[in-house]
């Protein structure tokens, strides 16, 4: 948080500068100036644009991420090292470190290395973080990681840690392709009853609908 408060001073420092040299210009007060001062003054008129839109370091981490999300699914080994470029950056938030080791970890699963994927999200999980939307995201992403894996106990613990926090907070936003995934988890894992009851609870969230596929698997 230090060095983005730092570059935020930065940046209104050198927009000022900008600022100035566009009004000595256009009130042509720059025509008394030696003429090395005069073109030192319009070049760094014209290059503290590109270096606040294209240099400064928040603006270098966001190209990192964006370039490793447009890998993502198409070549996840270059996502991989595009994220763990952007997570070497010292100007994240907390909540933007978690958000990349969410994204890295999925990037890491799509490449088939689940250890490691499982490292990033629990990683993610570390600390004190208020936010339960990207929490509900990240144990919800272990859980698929070993429901795919066959490992439907452990996909199990961390799917009740995620409707814990879903039903606390009275909103659930679920692709329904994945709800499939977390109820054959709970079948397979022999606690269909407990599935049952996650989707009746569910029901009562404004806005979730019901789900024939899912109702099906249920038995309901």
């Amino acid at each position: 948080m230090r060095y983005r408060l730092i570059e935020v001073f930065v940046r209104i420092f050198l927009w000022i500068v900008v600022f100035i040299i566009n009004i000595l210009y256009f009130a042509r007060m720059m025509e008394s100036f030696p003429d090395w001062l005069e073109t030192l003054l319009i070049t760094a008129g014209l290059s503290i644009p590109v270096i606040l839109v294209w240099f400064m370091p928040s603006s270098m981490a966001a190209r990192k991420v964006n370039t490793g999300l447009r890998y993502l699914d198409k070549d996840n080994d270059k996502a991989v090292r595009y994220f763990e470029k952007y997570l070497e950056s010292k100007m994240l938030t907390d909540s933007e470190r978690k958000n990349a080791l969410r994204i890295l970890g999925v990037a890491h699963h799509k490449r088939g290395d689940d250890e490691e994927a499982i490292r990033c999200l629990n990683q993610a999980l570390e600390g004190q973080d208020r936010d339960n939307d990207l929490k509900v995201e990240i144990m919800g992403a272990i859980g698929i990681i070993y429901s795919e894996s066959g490992e439907y106990e452990k996909a199990v613990e961390y799917f009740d840690k995620t409707f814990d926090i879903i039903f606390s907070m009275s909103k659930a936003h679920i692709d329904k392709s994945i709800l499939i995934q977390v109820v054959n988890a709970y079948i397979r894992a022999d606690n269909k009853e407990k599935a049952v009851m996650i989707y009746d609870r569910l029901l009562m969230i404004r806005g979730f609908k019901r789900d024939k596929r899912v109702e099906e698997l249920l038995g309901i």
